[in-house]
């Protein structure tokens, strides 16, 4: 079997940028942008040595387009799920069942972080993360929170370097 680096979403072992969609509840851009910040700082399981924080990319839930940029941001996490699942599924890795037989290697990397994006914990491979909800998606008690009170929530953009 070919060395398949599976915490790289896309199959290249030398990249060092990373993009990530972040919710996080704030009274402005600034002090969502500090909070973003603050759980990078804090964070031991990623560890970047660059992060820039897209003003012109990020907006708040009370813009146009807001609903639409979330869900698609959902959507990629969702899709790189689905994408390991059938990664696995290829292997050979069919039922609960076959995981008792499961060798350490690619296969228990690839299922290691898929229960990554179902427990919560932030990773390089996260497109979209909410901060709020400490989630890969949005619980609906966030969205009926973001829909009365808009302008307190906001999607940041950013780029960051291993």
């Amino acid at each position: 079997m070919p060395f398949q680096d599976i915490l790289d979403r896309h199959e290249d072992i030398r990249k060092t940028e990373y993009h990530h969609e972040i919710l996080v509840k704030g009274s402005d851009f600034q002090a969502c942008k500090k909070k973003v910040l603050l759980f990078f700082e804090k964070y031991q399981l990623v560890r970047y040595s660059y992060i820039a924080i897209l003003e012109n990319k990020s907006l708040s839930a009370a813009d146009s387009g807001f609903e639409d940029r979330l869900n698609e941001a959902i959507l990629k996490n969702r899709q790189i799920v689905n994408d390991l699942i059938e990664k696995l599924q290829a292997e050979e890795i069919k039922t609960l069942n076959d995981l008792k037989a499961l060798p350490h290697g690619y296969k228990s990397k690839m299922l290691h972080v898929i229960t990554h994006f179902l427990d919560g914990f932030f990773g390089i491979d996260t497109y979209f993360y909410s901060l709020e909800d400490d989630s890969h998606w949005v619980t609906e008690e966030s969205l009926e929170k973001i829909n009365a009170s808009p302008s307190d929530y906001w999607l940041l953009s950013l780029e960051a370097k291993i």
